[in-house]
């Protein structure tokens, strides 16, 4: 297959990280600055730049972003939350102490509690009660005291939220019902917060952008994308292997049931999009956000037994840690190392494109999964699993076209990378790494390829050996 033309695109995670560099709203300023004088994070490392701004993101496995989640620790220790994936999230809604964050780009203010309607729920309103409300202006309180002002108005409130005909409500303690129920039980899937959980990387624990602004600076999150969410285009990004036309089958329905299907060991940690997913509700998803359990860990300990669970380019990693997790916070752990060992494999990736060897990289991806499609009997949707699956074959255009996606996106993320990563940091800072690419790049002018393979999968070595120490 011939190189596919590179296109200019947007990355989450690298256009997060330098989201320093934006232009502030004026009202976001204000917002840090009130933040780091509050109380709540006292003893909470920060430092400020150049322009006395303060330097809000910190890369979490940093030295300085281990110092924040030692913070982080002592806080979820202090009020008795258990640190295990989600613990960061329920820690920073905790300590806020307005509620209200203020977003990076438009500087407009929004709750962090789950109070706003999603989707779903703002289609349920619109349904019940003919008004239609905007994602992110109203909250859940503001739009049930304008629109209930009868019995037969909190009837329809609780077909909107699933609640029991025969609980009894009134106008006098809806809100505290909805308040105990949803909004501090993270809302089981029918609202949403105003900024989503980023801690420890951000300094209050949230994500810079809102809601409000979150579908324009987060494109992988953009609505066109959600919808598509069918074909999860992490796959592509994160180069990830397994049957990704069959996971894609049966994340669709989980979707359709309304939950989350969660990876177990997510993508963006180097492991496999495979068939086999948890059922989450969308809040709890976003709460885990990238991060694994103790259980996921022994859960995925138990599959590779029989399966492929982590993809080639993370194996070695993996290979090298997997065993030394014993409680949640060495998961966590494990997350974090995983997640910038990946980082490295794709940067590694992006300068073998640069140097014109894109060819060679085409044997890691997997185009031939287009070809097929998978029927499931027997899901069961409380465990996620199935009894039987069917497999189809298929050719034709919508094949073809998704192979050619495929390759676009998963080579304009390369793009990204050469364009966005100061790579003569030596990012990594280690000469044996620097000089195993030498050799690698060597190899590849040679026209070496199965030699030029082998030294790759040592870059990947040496690069697990270097987070093994960091361990």
């Amino acid at each position: 297959m011939s190189k596919p033309k590179i296109n200019k695109r947007k990355m989450k995670e690298l256009k997060e990280t330098a989201d320093h560099k934006r232009q502030w709203n004026a009202n976001f300023l204000k917002y840090t600055e009130f933040i780091v004088a509050h109380p709540n994070y006292k003893g909470l490392f920060y430092e400020r730049g150049e322009d006395k701004k303060v330097k809000w993101v910190v890369t979490g496995k940093s030295e300085k972003g281990q110092e924040r989640r030692e913070w982080w620790d002592k806080q979820c220790k202090k009020h008795g939350i258990k640190i295990e994936a989600g613990a960061y999230a329920k820690i920073a809604l905790k300590i806020h102490p307005t509620k209200k964050h203020t977003c990076q780009i438009c500087g407009k203010e929004l709750s962090v509690e789950y109070v706003y309607p999603n989707k779903r729920t703002i289609t349920a309103i619109k349904k019940e009660f003919g008004v239609s409300v905007a994602p992110f202006t109203k909250d859940i309180f503001q739009i049930v005291n304008e629109l209930v002002k009868s019995e037969s108005d909190i009837e329809k409130v609780k077909r909107i939220f699933k609640i029991k005909s025969s609980e009894k409500l009134s106008r006098q303690n809806l809100n505290d019902y909805l308040q105990k129920y949803f909004v501090d039980s993270y809302a089981k899937g029918l609202l949403s917060p105003g900024a989503m959980s980023n801690s420890p990387d951000r300094f209050d624990g949230f994500h810079s952008d809102g809601a409000c602004c979150r579908h324009e600076s987060d494109k992988g999150r953009h609505k066109t994308n959600l919808q598509r969410y069918g074909q999860d285009r992490r796959v592509y990004e994160n180069w990830a292997d397994g049957d990704w036309k069959m996971a894609d089958r049966l994340m669709s329905l989980f979707r359709k049931q309304g939950l989350s299907a969660d990876h177990i060991g997510p993508i963006s940690l180097g492991f496999c999009h495979r068939p086999k997913f948890h059922p989450l509700t969308k809040s709890e998803n976003s709460a885990k956000n990238n991060r694994m359990s103790l259980t996921d860990v022994k859960v995925l300990l138990a599959d590779e037994k029989t399966e492929q669970v982590v993809s080639w380019h993370s194996k070695f990693i993996w290979d090298k840690l997997k065993n030394k997790v014993s409680t949640d916070k060495e998961a966590v752990k494990l997350s974090d190392l995983m997640r910038k060992n990946l980082h490295y494999v794709l940067i590694v990736f992006s300068m073998i494109e640069e140097k014109g060897f894109g060819d060679f990289l085409e044997q890691f991806l997997n185009p031939e999964y287009s070809f097929f499609d998978y029927k499931f009997e027997g899901f069961d949707l409380k465990t996620g699993s199935y009894k039987s699956v069917q497999q189809i074959k298929k050719t034709g255009k919508n094949q073809q076209n998704n192979i050619k996606r495929y390759y676009r996106i998963s080579f304009d993320i390369l793009k990204e990378y050469k364009e966005k990563e100061n790579r003569k940091n030596k990012i990594w800072k280690s000469q044996e790494v620097d000089t195993a690419i030498e050799k690698l790049f060597a190899l590849l002018k040679a026209k070496k390829n199965k030699e030029a393979k082998t030294q790759l999968e040592n870059v990947f070595k040496k690069l697990a050996d270097l987070a093994e120490s960091n361990w």
